[in-house]
């Protein structure tokens, strides 16, 4: 069922990501959080793995985690290039009779490797065949964005993103990404579809089936199309021991919510009080030229701190 709310009327996404991959391009899955990126990825994933291209998904997680995943998944597919004085002489000798070493073998050898040569096995790994790196999300800290750039010089990478992201080191990564794949809410039909679904697989007491109908309509306009808020709203009301009229247009999410961007109004009010600040000198208003001063200085340095939030 946790499928349903990431995949439902996704197929032309899917296959657009496929399709540049298969062309050579990396691509970029952009979108609003909550929104179904992460479960796009690992269904474009298992459909890549059924076409028989060679694939490793990324997940959440710490970066060591990240990289010994990663390692796991290569040497499954393809067969680690591991550097000999990576291996004690037993794992040597193991090697060299049976012709190969299993995961169970390496895995202690490369849990105890630092991050910076997990990442050289990993390329060097990479560099044997063409691999689709499947990125769940590039919202990450800089050892995992320098690996990500240089997986995605030996391989080819299609990864999810906030559209709000405006980090610098993932910026920088940016222009190795030829597709860019655009996440839109679902609609009103399909959200409702998704309650039903949800409601068919996993009931819900109603007091009568007007207050079902109620709900699932509450449910499809109050997330947004944002599969995540949907998933939120059922997930609350399903521990309720019986909704009721009252309760059926109660539920919400945060993820469902929008938020206004300002921006615009605080250039134009940096506009005005500029503007004012040049007329009171024309006029001689002395009182209205130290409030323009005032209001200029108190813009200008919230723009800084808005700068400083969006590099980060």
């Amino acid at each position: 069922m946790e499928n349903i709310t990431g995949f439902i009327g996704r197929d032309r996404e899917v296959k657009a990501i496929l399709e540049a991959l298969v062309a050579g391009g990396n691509v970029l899955v952009k979108g609003r959080p909550g929104v179904g990126k992460s479960a796009i990825i690992r269904q474009t994933f298992q459909q890549a793995q059924e076409r028989g291209a060679v694939c490793v998904l990324v997940d959440d997680r710490n970066t060591k985690a990240m990289a010994l995943s990663l390692l796991e998944q290569l040497h499954k597919a393809l067969g680690l290039v591991v550097p000999g004085e990576m291996l004690g002489p037993r794992l040597k000798a193991k090697a060299k009779r049976e012709g190969g070493l299993t995961w169970n073998d390496l895995s202690r050898t490369m849990l105890r490797l630092p991050v910076m040569d997990a990442a050289n096995v990993i390329v060097a790994t990479m560099r044997k065949q063409l691999v689709w790196v499947f990125v769940e999300g590039l919202e990450v800290g800089p050892q995992k964005a320098e690996l990500f750039t240089r997986m995605i010089e030996v391989g080819l990478m299609a990864a999810a993103i906030d559209d709000s992201n405006r980090r610098t080191r993932i910026s920088k990564m940016a222009w190795r990404f030829q597709t860019t794949v655009e996440l839109k809410p679902l609609t009103i039909e399909q959200s409702e579809q998704i309650t039903r679904n949800w409601l068919e697989q996993r009931p819900i007491r109603f007091t009568d089936e007007r207050t079902k109908d109620r709900f699932i309509n509450h449910v499809a306009r109050d997330s947004g199309g944002i599969p995540a808020a949907i998933r939120g709203m059922l997930e609350t009301a399903s521990m309720e021991e019986e909704v009721t009229p009252a309760k059926a247009r109660t539920f919400d999410h945060g993820a469902g919510v929008t938020y206004l961007d300002m921006t615009p109004l605080i250039v134009l009010a940096l506009v005005v009080a500029i503007a004012g600040r040049y007329i009171s000198r024309g006029l001689g208003e002395t009182d209205m030229l130290v409030l323009s001063g005032v209001a200029s200085a108190l813009f200008m340095g919230l723009r800084f701190f808005m700068y400083q939030m969006r590099a980060r």
